[in-house]
């Protein structure tokens, strides 16, 4: 399990999200997703947004939001680079 202690947001690029509707479908499931602490669907970026405090809490977002019918283009994760 891997804190995310600064609270930034992670970005998760939607596909499919056409509408407001389609938006608010979003936004509702995210909301049911434990964990998230807070999330909104920018329709002009065609993203979520959301912060949590426990990163694999976004694979969990991810499955719900593909639950719902809507696609995830790419998920990006970071990972140190030990030099």
């Amino acid at each position: 399990m891997t804190a995310n202690t600064n609270q930034e947001p992670v970005y998760i690029p939607l596909e499919d999200v056409e509408s407001e509707h389609c938006a608010l479908i979003v936004e509702k499931g995210l909301a049911q997703v434990k964990g998230v602490e807070s999330h909104k669907v920018e329709l002009n970026n065609r993203r979520a947004v959301i912060t949590v405090k426990d990163n694999e809490v976004v694979a969990e977002a991810v499955k719900a939001i593909k639950d719902l019918g809507y696609g995830v283009s790419t998920v990006k994760k970071h990972f140190p680079c030990w030099v």
